[in-house]
């Protein structure tokens, strides 16, 4: 009952707030509050690598974990184990006994953009992004879509774009494709999302 409470009024305080605001805005003003109270969030992802010109395609499957404050994973199991562990401002790639860190801050190859896109993403906090990259917010009436570019062009700028897919009413990352300069596009599925809220 008491949850039912507190579910209650915080709809008619989203609602309220609503008003006024862009079908934009109150994207961002509700992905922000649904990531608010995720303290956890673990399912599975296949991940398919393409390129065009030579008509390759290479899928890999794992699972990923978010914890709130502390980490971001992704455990590949097929075709071959390793992890990338977002953590801080640090990226790890573990494969075997072998252990690549790195800062993402200030990075320009694409696990660096993919880290920091991927983390205020799921801080709920994609909209101040805008400070350096420019958002295209789509509802396609089932989905929510966020193109992520850079602002400005650089060369040195592994990814053109970077498309995100939330499902349309809980918010959940559905979907990321990565559109690299190469030509290579990488799109991950996310599927059997479990959640932990803060209580």
């Amino acid at each position: 009952m008491k949850e039912s409470l507190i579910t209650v009024i915080v709809t008619l305080v989203l609602s309220f707030t609503a008003q006024g605001q862009t079908p934009e805005e109150q994207f961002y003003s509700h992905l922000a509050h649904m990531s608010s109270e995720i303290k956890t969030l673990k399912g599975s992802f296949t991940q398919t690598k393409e390129f065009g010109a030579l008509d390759v395609k290479v899928v890999s499957k794992g699972t990923f974990r978010y914890a709130r404050n502390n980490e971001m994973r992704f455990d590949y199991t097929v075709p071959r184990v390793m992890s990338i562990v977002v953590n801080g401002n640090t990226v790890q790639i573990i494969s075997g006994e072998k252990t690549t860190t790195y800062s993402w801050k200030g990075q320009k190859n694409a696990m660096a953009g993919i880290a920091r896109i991927m983390n205020h993403c799921m801080k709920g906090q994609l909209h101040d992004l805008r400070t350096g990259y420019d958002l295209d917010y789509q509802n396609t009436g089932k989905n929510h879509k966020v193109t992520v570019r850079h602002l400005k062009d650089d060369p040195e700028d592994v990814f053109e774009s970077i498309e995100l897919l939330f499902n349309g009413d809980r918010y959940a990352l559905e979907e990321m494709v990565i559109c690299e300069r190469s030509g290579y596009v990488t799109t991950y599925v996310f599927s059997g999302l479990t959640v932990e809220l803060v209580r």
